[in-house]
């Protein structure tokens, strides 16, 4: 049984970010220099510390919620207690500060890229506004955690532009095959995100989610738009010339996966629908990352 630390933090998920971090990094170049091999691992450290204190900050708001929805959670079950939640998300935030900072200075020591370097600090304060602005309940939050699809796609955002950070660690934020990754990353999470609502609907009382303001049904109808367009930043990088056309074979499985949804959702199937999405990333990102690989 994992220990109730990795689960507050969602360590699996957390691994999953930090990587992608590498994804980004890959999608610029595959040939890195010693400086440019820290400088990734440094802004996977970052993302994963700052995965780790936002799920930690995310139970403990929502410790009441989870003791309908999901009882087995730190918090409800008693594994942690509010106040060891509230110091692992302190610490894991300050940690992912900390690797910020470590990664400017080296950037500024041995890097003769420092000016292009730099989105990553802005990235990194957008990623914050967005926690912000999603999970914190005061009166200069917009709180976009109880707005319905407004608090989906700023998740979803944060998941796109991780691939986004991982690029500006290498001078590449400008590769337009990365902001394709991070479309393709953000749209699919989004229709996780919207039906994970649905999936929790019954618990989640204090929210106005999208399940709630539009029915279920339209819901999922929402969510099946957004995996349609998702196809599209799938394909555009083989179809303009960014990967070998041949390669696309390489996104197969994921674009399956996304067809498979449907009737899920059609069934009601939510849980079942919410694991495949989050499958059909990981085979994207699998998909594009091989594309790179074998191209280059």
């Amino acid at each position: 049984m994992a220990h109730p630390v990795w689960t507050l933090i969602r360590g699996g998920n957390v691994l999953v970010g930090a990587s992608t971090v590498a994804v980004g990094a890959l999608m610029v170049t595959t040939d890195f220099t010693q400086v440019e091999l820290i400088l990734v691992a440094l802004h996977s450290i970052c993302v994963a510390a700052f995965m780790g204190a936002w799920n930690a900050f995310n139970d403990v708001q929502d410790h009441e919620i989870d003791s309908i929805n999901h009882p087995e959670r730190p918090i409800p079950s008693g594994a942690l207690t509010l106040i060891e939640a509230k110091a692992i998300g302190r610490a894991a935030f300050l940690l992912s500060i900390i690797a910020l900072l470590g990664a400017m200075t080296v950037a500024a020591l041995y890097s003769d890229h420092l000016v292009s370097w730099l989105p990553s600090i802005g990235i990194w304060f957008v990623a914050f506004l967005l926690m912000f602005h999603y999970e914190m309940v005061v009166p200069a939050s917009f709180m976009l955690k109880h707005k319905g699809l407004s608090g989906n796609i700023a998740i979803s955002l944060l998941v796109g532009i991780v691939i986004v950070f991982g690029a500006a660690a290498v001078n590449g934020i400008m590769t337009p095959l990365v902001w394709l990754v991070a479309l393709v990353a953000m749209l699919v999470n989004a229709a996780r995100e919207i039906v994970k609502d649905i999936e929790d609907q019954i618990g989640d009382a204090d929210r106005e989610t999208l399940p709630k303001q539009v029915g279920a049904e339209r819901a999922r109808a929402i969510a099946q738009l957004l995996i349609l367009c998702s196809l599209l930043p799938l394909v555009a990088p083989y179809a303009r010339g960014l990967l070998p056309m041949g390669l696309l074979i390489l996104q197969a499985p994921a674009m399956v996966v996304l067809v498979w949804i449907k009737p899920r959702l059609y069934r009601g199937e939510d849980h079942a629908a919410q694991k495949s999405l989050r499958l059909a990333m990981l085979l994207g990102l699998t998909g594009f990352l091989a594309s790179v690989l074998i191209a280059a």
